[in-house]
């Protein structure tokens, strides 16, 4: 049996073996206390009055007394019971310790059985801290948590947690597998890639029509490589103070070809110095993504602006373009994997906006898509800390 257990039955034992013996030894000296008044008096008397005698032992053979109820001749004379008293001050000393001892014991045991509900607490919301940071379990096995009032209830997350843990222990395998998978794909396009590259500048004019579906299934094969080493962990990001129109400015730079053929102006006002904590080269191509899918949707000769704003929790960045905005549909699944949308553009994978979110959010940054309310859609990200 659980010693926990054994402690919270001997208590109450204890106590009642206490309050026991103290009724007990009042009792007694309650009858023996009579005995001796009564014994006292009978011998007085006839001591006083000889010729009584044959009555007092007539009347106590017979046993037949007043009720205590009835008042008597001591009661008459102004006789209390405080009268009869003297000599046992040292049992009701003896009668109040063994109370005061008895309550002690159950204070006690209320008080320990409070601290082992507490501790009990306590395990289990360490075992749910841990199942949710990922850290091993431990068994509630130990310390009195097989038995008493929480005892079914940490078998039951125990379970619980031990379940939730297997099911992410899957997911992350799963997400490691099909992560892997993306890098084998993408390494095996690389090579027919580079083939094929090379065979459409031997071609000359005639490869140049090839040019165009290479660039894509190049981008393609670049863009998996990058969600496998994010969905692994195998990317590193070095965040730092870095100025935010800088990399504003090198975004749209790397996108001049892009806004020089569809005839799209990019709009960055000169900051004032605004510092955010970021990765500058992954983040920048986050912010690279957002800005060539506002430009590949806005109509020619149409400017895309870029906004900033500050405030005491966050660094604002809205990218709007004059388009058509957002349906419903997309707004749902803009950020999904391999997602294009009711109007995806020319070269499109449907892997920019999911790369740019993925990388944002690993950098305390959030973004999300929505229609601005002059029209046209817009992307806003914010920058924490």
């Amino acid at each position: 049996m659980n010693r926990s257990l054994l402690r919270r039955m001997a208590f109450p034992a204890v106590c009642l073996l206490v309050f026991s013996a103290a009724a007990a030894l009042l009792a007694f000296w309650y009858a023996a206390r009579q005995l001796a008044l009564l014994d006292g008096f009978c011998t007085a008397l006839i001591a006083r009055a000889p010729e009584s005698a044959d009555a007092v032992y007539a009347l106590v053979k017979e046993g037949s007394f007043a009720s205590a109820a009835v008042p008597g001749v001591l009661a008459a004379l102004g006789y209390r019971p405080r009268d009869f008293a003297a000599g046992t001050g040292w049992l009701y000393a003896v009668a109040g310790g063994g109370l005061s001892l008895g309550g002690a014991l159950l204070g006690g045991t209320w008080l320990l059985s409070r601290r082992d509900a507490a501790r009990q607490r306590q395990r289990l919301i360490e075992l749910l801290e841990a199942a949710r940071t990922g850290r091993p379990l431990t068994l509630l096995t130990e310390d009195g948590m097989t038995e008493g009032s929480y005892a079914r209830l940490a078998d039951e997350i125990q379970k619980t947690v031990t379940e939730l843990a297997l099911t992410r222990e899957a997911a992350v395998t799963a997400r490691d597998r099909f992560a892997q998978n993306l890098a084998n794909i993408a390494h095996q396009l690389k090579t027919p890639l580079t083939a094929l590259s090379l065979a459409a500048q031997s071609a000359g004019a005639a490869g140049d029509s090839m040019a165009a579906p290479l660039a894509r299934l190049t981008g393609l094969e670049e863009s998996l490589l990058l969600l496998a080493r994010l969905d692994t962990g195998a990317l590193p990001l070095h965040p730092r103070p870095t100025d935010l129109y800088t990399l504003l400015m090198m975004a749209a730079d790397n996108l001049e070809p892009l806004t020089e053929t569809t005839g799209v102006t990019l709009d960055i006002p000169e900051l004032e110095a605004v510092t955010v904590s970021c990765d500058p080269d992954w983040t920048m191509e986050a912010l690279l993504n957002l800005m060539k899918n506002c430009v590949e949707h806005a109509p020619a000769g149409s400017t895309v602006h870029c906004i900033c704003r500050r405030n005491a929790l966050y660094t604002e960045v809205i990218l709007r373009d004059a388009g058509d905005g957002f349906s419903q549909k997309d707004l749902s699944r803009l950020f999904e994997r391999f997602y294009c949308g009711e109007h995806p553009g020319p070269h499109s994978t449907g892997l920019g906006l999911a790369i740019a979110k993925e990388l944002l959010e690993r950098q305390n940054a959030l973004v999300h898509a929505e229609n601005a309310p002059e029209g046209g859609g817009q992307f806003v990200v914010r920058f924490y800390g």
